[in-house]
């Protein structure tokens, strides 16, 4: 089954620092010998359904390492991207000037499964907004600002770990987004900017680890993940 028409924001402009010069750029990185911004690209041209991917970058020759990496994919505009992650977010939704479903999702990760996107934009199709994510492992703490105590312990059965694609009816992401500008709200995923426009959010379980590579280690753990695959 094809997934639900839409298009795709994959946001490949962060620094990358957190990779402590590891590997260089993360995007780039050579997952089981394909860069990561690839095989991210690639799960959703296998899900169906995608009518184009609109790729943020950080500058120009990251830009051209991307376009080498993404030749013969479905990329339609290159959007330069901003300082955080949320101006690159804003600019990208600007540029795809549509009404239909937009995915947002981080090339960085890679390990998204094409079942996982399909279901995503299923939920996003009949809610307006749905984001993969996974449910705690771990019992979590909040901790009291500038204060290493615990002020709080949620329910873990109500924990779940926000991950990417996003999914939601891009004039509506669209407007949440400028409306957060305007409002001097930072947030570091699209869920958040549209619950503070007053949204509702819906969560779909993935079916696979669908990790972020961040660090170095990260990628030692991917490739162990995608063997497994493999394997099964």
């Amino acid at each position: 089954m094809s997934a639900a028409p839409h298009r795709l924001l994959l946001l490949a402009a962060g620094s990358g620092k957190r990779m402590q010069g590891a590997v260089g750029d993360k995007t780039l990185a050579l997952l089981g010998g394909i860069p990561v911004v690839r095989r991210s690209l690639e799960a959703f041209v296998a899900a169906g359904g995608l009518e184009g991917a609109w790729v943020t970058y950080r500058d120009e020759p990251q830009r051209a390492r991307l376009a080498a990496a993404l030749e013969g994919l479905p990329v339609v505009a290159w959007v330069q991207g901003g300082a955080e992650r949320q101006d690159s977010v804003l600019a990208g939704l600007a540029a795809l000037e549509f009404g239909g479903l937009v995915a947002i999702h981080d090339a960085a990760r890679p390990l998204v499964t094409p079942e996982a996107i399909r279901r995503v934009l299923a939920r996003a199709a009949e809610t307006g907004a749905a984001i993969l994510a996974s449910r705690s492992a771990d019992t979590v703490k909040i901790a009291r600002p500038g204060d290493p105590s615990i002020a709080d312990s949620p329910e873990r059965s109500l924990v779940w770990l926000a991950e990417t694609p996003q999914v939601f009816r891009a004039p509506d992401i669209l407007a949440a987004h400028r409306k957060a500008r305007a409002a001097g709200i930072r947030a570091t995923d699209d869920a958040s900017v549209m619950g503070a426009a007053g949204g509702n959010v819906a969560l779909v379980e993935g079916d696979a680890p669908n990790p972020k590579i961040t660090r170095a280690s990260d990628l030692v753990l991917a490739e162990a993940m995608l063997a497994a695959r493999g394997r099964s």
